[in-house]
């Protein structure tokens, strides 16, 4: 899944193009026929793909040598000399890698016996103590005696042959033997200075053996600096000595890594549905800023492997194009991303007009400059632009203008970073719990023209805690993604269930979840222009529903409300702009009364917890004797007189400015318990109640009515203003 700048193996992975300069390298090797040693240098700059080039160049070799005779093939070490440390390490661990390439059991007898002599040439190298012009000054041969680890025959041997001799031996045997030895040493850039003076005169004055090839891969500039301190300022004439065959690697232009990119990102967008790429907006995201952080193939690849690593958490839950151009911030110029993760007011919302003073914006000018002066590359302008596309509260800041709650709902269904309730995600890589992902919503969402698969869903998100979230984010589907064919059934469903879902009262910011409700049933029913279609699609959800009352009775009044608005003079010009017209109100009204009186004759309106403003609407709509009889045969006995009390038992809440946190209060509006019962003789039965041993058996809610109702009688509590 990941490449940790890992290089391509083969030409058939080359994307840009690199296989025919690989190609010519590799015929660069193959054609040389000479004895004496060689030395190619690839010169690239990091990041530029040089072992992916070697990778090629070594493939088509091998490919090529598959029909020759095996005296004729070449021989290929790789070595890495970034597994070693320490400079007499790196040497004698590269004769001991040689040695054991060479004795290999399929090779010729002379190339098996240089493989042998080489490890002793390893052990000698080890014994001494190496200055930088390779000049041995001190053997110290009791180290020698105990570190080789040899037979008795080799250490009589390194009594009896010195350095010189030995390497006279192993230039006989290699120039005898028919093989080309290619030895390949990458990444001799990321060395330190002294390591990289080891490799140099390893080549020049240690390894320099009869048919070996060696193919050096660097950072040109890098290694120049690294000699110059050992040869007093000639250290580009010292390489040039040691590089009879340099091979510089082409730069790559800013469209074969741009070509690499997009190439790329192609792959983890393949299987995002079209509608959720939207690629105006993709290309704002690009050009603006993103595209300026890619200036080699290395660059490709640390953003690539972050990407991978992080999207699949959260590809269904934010928008994919933010959460590319987040990551190139976070990958490039993190300073930036903490700084927009630790400013969340700053980078995400909107600005409200009438709350928003110049100073305010003032501050945040400061901020976001502050933070745009933190990197030099991109520099100001594009980065400044490139937040601006990103975050439009920027924009704000900078171009002063403005967006409304409209862009709002808007950002939040398409899962923006610049959205309040989506930012968290971007940067923490995971829902928190009772969180909904967007496509949880949409997986609903398509359910709605199954009415029972569709309420099923509901029910399972209201046992997980998520149903008010889920309400909130459907108000950004209604305008349009949901289709004309689902309006009605979704209504009708949430019609049915609506009761069962938890309060979310506010008292502060005035939204419930009836609220909520009801703005979503105007907001899906607006889609259509009939009033007919609209009283169509109401009566039939309230006909169908069997489980609410309480929704479907503040639904016909909130209609009712909007029709009391106004006069019979005005209705004549303005009804038409009405959900529905009157005569269907009315129609509607017979309903809900109908609902009323069944839930009463068969005790659920009994128990339902917003009793009064049922009782309210039944009696407003005509139905005074009805209700009436039903709260005369609910108050009988106690149990039904302490439900209807507790019915009453309304949640408030306050805050002062010696406050911390916001107090919760509870009371009951005696005036709206007169409006169905005589005061005088509910009080009575309800002392008698609350002196008697069955107080205490009652539940927690019920013992506060009580003792509520009877404060505010004695005037314990202020009446509600």
């Amino acid at each position: 899944m990941f490449k940790p700048d890992q290089p391509i193996k083969s030409y058939k992975e080359d994307i840009l193009g690199r296989y025919p300069f690989a190609k010519s390298l590799g015929d660069a090797i193959l054609s040389y026929k000479e004895k004496d040693s060689i030395v190619i240098g690839l010169f690239g700059t990091w990041g530029s793909g040089k072992t992916s080039i070697i990778n090629m160049a070594l493939e088509y070799i091998e490919n090529i040598s598959k029909d020759k005779a095996d005296d004729e093939k070449p021989i290929i070490m790789r070595f890495n000399p970034w597994n070693y440390s320490d400079q007499n390490q790196l040497i004698s661990q590269f004769f001991i890698r040689l040695s054991g390439v060479l004795r290999r059991r399929d090779y010729t007898s002379k190339v098996n016996k240089a493989g042998e002599l080489l490890e002793i040439y390893a052990k000698i190298l080890e014994s001494f103590i190496l200055i930088p012009n390779i000049s041995p000054i001190a053997s110290v041969f009791s180290k020698l005696f105990r570190n080789i680890g040899s037979t008795a025959k080799n250490l009589s041997r390194l009594n009896s042959k010195d350095l010189n001799a030995v390497r006279s031996e192993l230039n006989e045997l290699l120039s005898d033997q028919p093989h080309k030895i290619v030895i390949v040493i990458d990444d001799i850039d990321r060395l330190n200075d002294t390591e990289i003076r080891q490799i140099f005169q390893l080549v020049k004055s240690l390894g320099d053996f009869p048919n070996t090839i060696y193919l050096l891969a660097f950072d040109r500039a890098v290694v120049i600096n690294a000699l110059e301190s050992v040869q007093k300022g000639f250290g580009i004439e010292y390489l040039e000595k040691i590089v009879q065959i340099p091979f510089e690697i082409p730069l790559i232009s800013k469209q074969e890594v741009e070509y690499l990119l997009l190439n790329q990102l192609n792959e983890l967008i393949r299987n995002i549905p079209e509608n959720k790429w939207n690629k105006a907006y993709w290309e704002n995201i690009y050009y603006s800023g993103l595209r300026y952080f890619f200036k080699n193939i290395r660059d490709v690849t640390r953003y690539i492997n972050s990407l991978r690593f992080s999207f699949e958490m959260v590809k269904e839950d934010v928008n994919p194009i933010d959460f590319f151009a987040i990551t190139g911030i976070q990958v490039f110029i993190p300073e930036v991303y903490y700084s927009i993760r630790d400013n969340k007011n700053i980078f995400s919302g909107i600005y409200s007009n009438f709350r928003t003073s110049d100073e305010r914006k003032k501050q945040d000018r400061e901020i976001c400059d502050g933070i745009i002066g933190k990197v030099k590359d991109p520099s100001p302008e594009v980065l400044r632009n490139f937040l601006k596309k990103l975050f439009p509260k920027v924009e704000s800041i900078y171009d002063n203008i403005e967006y409304g709650p409209e862009e709002l709902s808007d950002w939040r269904r398409e899962r923006r970073i610049c959205s309040p309730d989506v930012f968290d995600t971007f940067f923490k890589l995971s829902l928190s719990p009772g969180e909904i992902s967007q496509k949880e919503i949409e997986t609903i969402l398509s359910l709605g023209n199954k009415p029972e698969l569709f309420s099923e869903a509901l029910l399972r998100l209201n046992d997980e805690g998520k149903i008010i979230e889920f309400l909130e984010y459907l108000k950004d589907y209604t305008r349009s993604e949901i289709p004309e064919e689902n309006v009605e059934p979704i209504i009708t469903v949430l019609m049915d269930i609506g009761d069962m879902f938890p309060e979310n009262d506010s008292n502060f910011l005035g939204i419930d979840t009836t609220m909520r409700l009801g703005s979503l049933f105007h907001q899906l029913i607006r889609r259509f222009d009939s009033q007919e279609k609209r009283f169509n699609i109401l009566k039939h959800a309230m006909e169908k529903a069997t489980k609410s009352l309480y929704t479907i009775v503040y639904e016909v009044g909130f209609q009712d409300q909007e029709h009391s608005k106004y006069d019979s003079k005005e209705t004549s010009g303005t009804e038409e702009k009405l959900i529905i017209n009157l005569e269907q109100l009315e129609e509607l009204k017979k309903i809900a009364c109908k609902k009323i009186e069944s839930w009463a004759n068969d005790g659920r309106l009994a128990k339902q917890k917003y009793l009064y403003f049922i009782l309210f609407m039944w009696k407003k709509w005509g139905q005074e004797g009805e209700v009436n009889s039903f709260v005369d045969n609910m108050i009988k006995d106690d149990e039904g007189l302490i439900d209807f009390i507790t019915s009453f038992l309304e949640k408030t809440q306050s805050f002062s400015t010696s406050d911390y946190v916001i107090k919760t209060n509870w009371r009951i509006d005696l005036q709206k318990i007169k409006e169905f019962v005589n005061l005088e003789e509910v009080e009575a039965r309800i002392r008698k109640i609350f002196s008697s041993s069955d107080f205490e058996q009652l539940d927690d809610q019920k013992k506060l009515a009580v003792k509520i109702f009877l404060d505010t009688v004695d005037g314990k509590i202020e009446k509600p203003f």
